[in-house]
């Protein structure tokens, strides 16, 4: 990034941006801290000075008394039996439980302790309740009978973003030029968009930014195929409070959905984007069970389990490793699917996945690869980028302009509505700067190229799916040749096919 463009979003955002290689630099990223919180205690310690080694020892030192390791944790438990409140910093997600008419969380520093929560800071935090939140939370033991006590989150302080004024952000665009608003984009995720070992061209660009769909559009489905080392696991798991990352393994139909014992609603409910890492090694506790409730899911954004039905904004993302060769793509290009396990090669529950992510086309991770510029801070623009999620016109956008898919398929076109409203929502925000040109060329065909993609493995893989090529076509709004089809709305009839 150069000194013109460092000034100008400086000048531009002011309190929102930080110098994006602190946090590289801190060794915070080495110890798990997600950047959103790694950021906002740099933040915290600079106070608008310079960082140097001083600086640095500070956020180590808060780090070490706030956020304890696991073997701290009888330690703590011992310091509350003594009558001592313990603050720490961490995620604090409280559980309602209607039966025992209370509410509680399982605080992760005190090894899964049951914590009861005061009634006062769910009226005050109400995102305790939805979805949880990162901050200090502050712990205290009671005795309210001689047979033993209880651990209660007595005060909560929220690790809260800058100022969000979403108007604000959009109406800002209008102060960059397109490339200077995508290296500010690339910036703010921690890399380097100039240089040796950065995203410099488009096509690596495109890829790296459909990675943020999801984020800031609602119910967007991707599987992302890539080489190991390409930051896939990193962006999703550490960028945004609102994804969830399940490494691998079993994963049962109650943490996705509903858990009946417990009364508690799965992961979809609680997020906006659940990612499945690692999916190569996935598998599901019930199979059948889950893949047919994730069909529905992926299809219509809503699920039964039991008597409780609920309706959800989360996305799915499956990631998981390709072998490449020497020429730096995919060994079996023809069937990219092959390594996984048999339930993710199901056509029906692929055909609802809205892309393939290319993330072959990524770089290797190395120090080159990581930003030395400035960028907006990642909980600034992870609250931005979930409160563009429920913003309608960009999907009415997208929905007048169907007549340039060339595609008859509802779920081809539905997808490319989808996926164009995304990448217009991370390149043009504001609607006034964006030019039919750029439209097609920056959002509806990188998204016509990600189904592409998936439609071409879908067609290999069952001879149920017909050849098609979806291109961009000229015409007038009178070509239209089916429905007009809805960003969100799914197709009654396809839930089971």
């Amino acid at each position: 990034m150069n000194d013109t463009l460092r000034q100008k979003v400086t000048d531009a955002f002011e309190s929102a941006c930080i110098d994006k290689s602190l946090y590289s630099g801190s060794g915070l990223n080495e110890q798990s801290i997600p950047v959103f919180v790694g950021e906002w205690l740099i933040d915290r310690q600079l106070k608008g000075g310079e960082w140097d080694e001083d600086v640095k020892q500070q956020v180590i030192a808060f780090v070490r008394k706030f956020m304890p390791s696991k073997d701290d944790v009888e330690d703590l438990k011992q310091r509350l039996r003594n009558g001592d409140n313990v603050s720490v910093l961490e995620y604090v997600s409280p559980r309602v439980d209607l039966t025992k008419d209370q509410t509680f969380l399982e605080s992760g520093s005190l090894g899964n302790q049951k914590v009861l929560v005061e009634e006062h800071l769910l009226t005050r935090y109400p995102r305790l309740l939805k979805g949880g939140m990162w901050g200090l939370a502050i712990y205290q033991y009671r005795r309210p009978t001689d047979k033993g006590g209880e651990v209660w989150l007595s005060e909560f302080k929220p690790l809260q973003a800058s100022k969000i004024d979403v108007d604000e952000y959009v109406e800002k665009r209008q102060l960059f030029s397109l490339e200077e608003w995508t290296q500010l984009l690339i910036n703010s995720l921690g890399y380097n968009a100039e240089g040796k070992g950065g995203y410099t061209t488009d096509t690596t660009r495109s890829a790296l930014l459909t990675r943020l769909i999801p984020f800031v559009q609602r119910r967007v489905n991707l599987f992302e195929l890539a080489p190991k080392g390409t930051g896939k696991s990193f962006l999703f798991g550490q960028f945004s409070r609102y994804s969830r990352l399940i490494e691998g393994g079993a994963v049962s139909p109650a943490v996705l959905f509903y858990n009946e014992n417990t009364k508690v609603p799965g992961l979809f409910t609680q997020f906006d984007i659940v990612v499945f890492d690692e999916a190569q090694s996935l598998s599901f506790s019930s199979p059948d069970e889950t893949v047919a409730k994730l069909k529905g899911y992926l299809e219509q954004g809503k699920y039964s389990k039991g008597k409780f039905t609920v309706s959800a904004d989360a996305g799915a993302v499956f990631i998981a490793n390709v072998q490449i060769g020497r020429d730096k793509m995919p060994v079996n290009s023809k069937h990219l699917f092959s390594d996984l396990p048999t339930i993710l090669q199901e056509t029906a529950l692929l055909d609802r996945i809205h892309g393939l992510l290319p993330g072959w086309h990524l770089p290797r991770m190395g120090v080159d690869a990581l930003s030395k510029g400035v960028g907006l801070k990642a909980d600034y623009l992870g609250e931005i980028f979930h409160a563009m999620r429920f913003r309608i016109e960009y999907d009415k956008y997208v929905e007048e302009r169907q007549h340039l898919i060339d595609s008859k398929d509802f779920r081809d076109v539905r997808a490319i509505l989808k996926l164009s409203a995304g990448f217009l929502k991370l390149l043009f925000p504001d609607l006034s700067v964006v030019t039919e040109e750029e439209f097609e060329t920056y959002c509806l065909l990188p998204a016509i190229h990600l189904r592409q993609r998936l439609r071409e493995q879908l067609f290999y893989m069952d001879p149920e799916f017909s050849k098609h090529e979806i291109t961009l076509r000229r015409g007038p709004v009178s070509a239209l040749d089916h429905e007009v089809v809805s960003v969100e709305d799914a197709a009654e009839d396809l839930s089971s096919v």
